[in-house]
């Protein structure tokens, strides 16, 4: 591919490819002494400087190569080509991934808003094109990380385990499982959705979208915020594997990914989705979305040390699947929550056991409560019965090997 401006000549070869000379990237996959990577490297702070013969500190042309470096990377889509899969301007993209998202969100809408309305087929079969024609153009891509993220996670028995299963190319009962969930339930959400309603005056009235088409767009939008946060709050992993030569790269990736593109992806969803649900609709779906990417991240903590490729497309389909569920059952949530403030509002403030028996007595409250119950039960049972954690007790062990090993 030729570059209408080539790089220098003594950095020719890195900045137009992404095969690299032997043990270049290798060198980047080091970690502090408390196993996290806070120090940059001065190839990255290079980068960044734009002094490396990349360009990235251009201005416009660098964000345009940032921009479609991402397209390229997550779509079957071509890139101008003069643009590369420099691992770089990949990570500086992740900030442009809900516009990525909206792109994909607004093709996918089309073919279903097509099956349904143009050529009458009921939403759910609509649905189902549409969803075919996503994983088409996407290459399964974040379907890919979600499988493997749950053969890695439920199949493995430590860290190292887990970081294999996960970059295995084989598909294991856990990612049959959670991947045909995810499908059956996606399409099911977007079929109870019915034909789409367009309206983007969110900001200046209370005509709001409805429909399968606007929650594709917000979908695809919202839940690719979850990847530039998580790169920025946790640590990159190094993977294992035939890619980890590339990826070995981004863990120095929060450098690249900035609290300002965290921000930038943030408000960007935040005016496109107020536009179709308007924006007290919408502020609640973007904290919803933080807020199990959050909870991601912790479980990515403790289960691997950090996030990984896998890991981040796994929790961009969760995200996905959060969003639909939000959307569909937006007005069954208004209406339990006016029946729980009606429930307490005749009731002593001082005294919660009145709270909870009259919260309790509602035929629509009650499963809630079950449902609250189980899941505190569980916990209590995991945490306090059986031995200790194996996660822990597995790594441990993987260290006291690879330490005899070396000596």
């Amino acid at each position: 591919m030729g570059d209408a401006s080539p790089a220098p000549s003594d950095n020719q070869d890195e900045s137009r490819t992404t095969i690299l000379s032997p043990g270049t990237v290798e060198s980047r996959n080091y970690a502090s002494n408390d196993g996290t990577s806070q120090k940059i490297s001065s190839e990255i702070r290079a980068f960044i400087a734009g002094t490396d013969g990349n360009g990235a500190a251009l201005g416009l042309r660098s964000e345009f190569r940032t921009f479609f470096t991402i397209t390229m990377f997550i779509t079957r889509l071509p890139s101008p080509s003069w643009i590369d899969l420099h691992p770089g301007f990949l990570m500086r993209g992740m900030g442009y991934f809900p516009i990525a998202g909206s792109v994909l969100g607004g093709m996918i809408a089309i073919v279903l808003d097509c099956m349904d309305v143009s050529f009458g087929l009921p939403t759910v079969v609509a649905s189902a094109f549409a969803i075919g024609f996503g994983l088409y153009v996407t290459g399964c891509f974040h379907e890919d990380g979600l499988a493997d993220s749950a053969d890695g996670l439920g199949g493995g028995w430590s860290k190292t385990q887990m970081l294999k299963i996960m970059t295995d190319s084989r598909l294991g009962t856990f990612g049959c499982a959670v991947l045909s969930l995810f499908l059956f339930v996606k399409l099911q959400l977007l079929g109870s959705l019915g034909i789409s309603h367009w309206e983007l005056g969110g900001f200046q009235n209370e005509r709001f979208s409805s429909g399968a088409g606007p929650a594709i767009l917000v979908s695809q939008m919202l839940s690719r915020l979850s990847a530039p946060y998580l790169i920025r709050t946790r640590d990159y992993i190094a993977e294992v594997g035939p890619k980890s030569p590339f990826y070995a790269f981004m863990i120095e990736a929060k450098h690249l990914v900035s609290w300002s593109r965290v921000s930038f992806a943030t408000a960007y969803c935040f005016i496109i989705s107020s536009m179709l649900y308007g924006p007290v609709f919408t502020a609640f779906l973007i904290i919803a979305v933080l807020a199990l990417a959050h909870l991601a991240g912790n479980k990515g903590d403790y289960l691997l040390g950090g996030v990984m490729g896998d890991f981040l497309g796994g929790t961009i389909c969760i995200c996905e699947i959060l969003v639909l569920m939000l959307i569909v059952s937006k007005d069954a949530i208004i209406e339990t929550y006016g029946v729980a403030t009606g429930a307490v509002s005749g009731e002593d403030f001082f005294n919660p056991v009145q709270h909870v028996i009259a919260l309790y007595s509602e035929d629509r409250l009650r499963p809630l409560f079950h449902l609250i119950f189980l899941v505190a039960t569980v916990k209590i049972w995991c945490t306090y019965v059986g031995p200790p954690d194996m996660y822990d007790s597995g790594d441990e062990k993987d260290e006291k090997d690879n330490e005899e090993k070396k000596d």
